[in-house]
């Protein structure tokens, strides 16, 4: 074989290999997500990051919100097919008690995220639940899951809602401890790294919210039910490497750990070990294989039932959410 022949032979065959990887990556589906801050998003990350997107024919961008309501409005627009949110919000906005409404809503979960990943912070000068009579909490918006959540731990502790404190919303966690930082608010619930954040300044951890309340479903992967039966093989593909993420984040701690730090910025080595262990032990976990929480469905309902206005009686969480796509993602794993 002749050297010019070898090179046109080593040409081809490069040709053909970047013609493949360009053909790969021109065939996967472009989706983009939308969800709120925090380490919650690790398994969306790793997903990202270990190409377990990428391995189903997908590409994903994930953007931030910043606040319920926008988020909402982005996901009926179609902005978003796919998204993480309070599942909360979901059945607040099915039942008309959102802060708007929407023609033909119809937002499902099909994958939970955690149950109830949250915490109860307050400033400094707050030591106990007692001191925070008189004063003002920072929610989302007053008609959120997780404010209700707070408005049950407090009542629990002897302070009535709407009667012994006062509230003022401003969105998501980094704007709840910006609210306690400039003493607009002495506590709040937020989640990591939000909670580690205001542990290193001083401030004074009160619960740990799932296990105060025994059992919450927190954050749930959400899409319309309409967009979802016409991209039911892109549901499903979805949902497979998210199951395998959550997986991943159990099985691999130090490699978790890396991304979240590549993810955050400047998280110690301590505070990335906090962030993970409350990832994976304790009552506000990562659900695993990204199942959703039934028990914790129902503490959802009761709150919203007892909180949100106008008031209805809530029973059935079929109503929010269609755990089929994610059987189908099991079965094919």
């Amino acid at each position: 074989m002749t050297i010019r022949h070898s090179a046109r032979s080593l040409s081809a065959a490069i040709f053909t290999t970047v013609l493949c990887v360009a053909t790969a990556a021109s065939a996967q589906t472009k989706l983009d997500m939308t969800a709120f801050g925090g380490a919650s998003n690790l398994p969306v990350w790793i997903a990202q990051d270990r190409g377990l997107f990428a391995k189903e024919g997908l590409d994903i961008k994930l953007d931030r919100t910043t606040g319920s309501t926008p988020q909402m409005d982005d996901i009926m627009a179609g902005k978003y097919p796919i998204a993480t949110t309070s599942i909360d919000n979901v059945v607040a906005f099915h039942e008309g008690q959102g802060a708007k409404s929407f023609d033909k809503y119809d937002v499902i979960g099909v994958g939970g995220v955690h149950s109830g990943l949250n915490t109860v912070i307050a400033r400094p000068e707050i030591k106990t639940y007692a001191d925070i009579k008189g004063k003002t909490i920072a929610v989302d918006s007053a008609n959120s899951g997780y404010a209700f959540v707070l408005y049950k731990i407090l009542a629990n502790k002897g302070l009535k809602f709407g009667q012994d404190y006062q509230l003022v919303s401003v969105g998501g966690g980094p704007e709840r401890l910006a609210a306690m930082k400039e003493n607009k608010a002495v506590a709040a619930i937020v989640s990591a790294p939000n909670d580690t954040d205001a542990k290193n300044m001083g401030y004074t951890i009160l619960d740990d919210a799932a296990a105060a309340l025994g059992g919450y479903q927190g954050s749930a992967y959400v899409v319309r039910r309409d967009w979802a039966k016409a991209h039911e093989k892109e549901v499903v593909s979805w949902l497979k490497a998210i199951i395998a993420a959550h997986d991943y984040v159990y099985a691999n701690k130090a490699d978790s750990i890396k991304i979240l730090q590549a993810r955050i910025k400047d998280l110690s080595d301590a505070d990335a070990e906090i962030i993970y262990s409350s990832l994976t032990t304790g009552a506000g976990g990562l659900n695993k294989r990204a199942d959703i929480n039934m028990a914790g469905m129902k503490a959802v309902l009761d709150l919203r039932a007892e909180y949100g206005t106008p008031k209805k009686t809530l029973t059935d969480p079929g109503k929010y959410v269609d755990m089929s796509y994610h059987k189908k993602a099991l079965s094919g794993m």
